[in-house]
């Protein structure tokens, strides 16, 4: 009976529980989005509900920042 055990390399690239397999690159990167998205959703709401000028402020700064993170500048190619 032949087993494949993973090598190096692909053990490093998914982590595994009892009944999961995950990558570990994919996983990183929809646990980034969603807290981007996150961010994006409660800056927004934060604009709308809270009136003052200080808030807004730090509200619309947090909103760009997080913006500026999840869509990429322009390249020229």
């Amino acid at each position: 009976m032949i087993v494949n055990t993973p090598t190096q390399e692909e053990a490093n690239e998914e982590w595994r529980s009892c009944c999961l397999r995950v990558d570990k690159n994919a996983m990183k990167y929809f646990i980034q989005v969603g807290i981007l998205g996150g961010l994006i959703i409660f800056s927004a709401c934060m604009l709308v509900v809270d009136k003052t000028c200080e808030s807004q402020r730090n509200y619309s700064s947090l909103l760009m920042i997080s913006l500026g993170t999840l869509i990429p500048s322009p390249k020229m190619t």
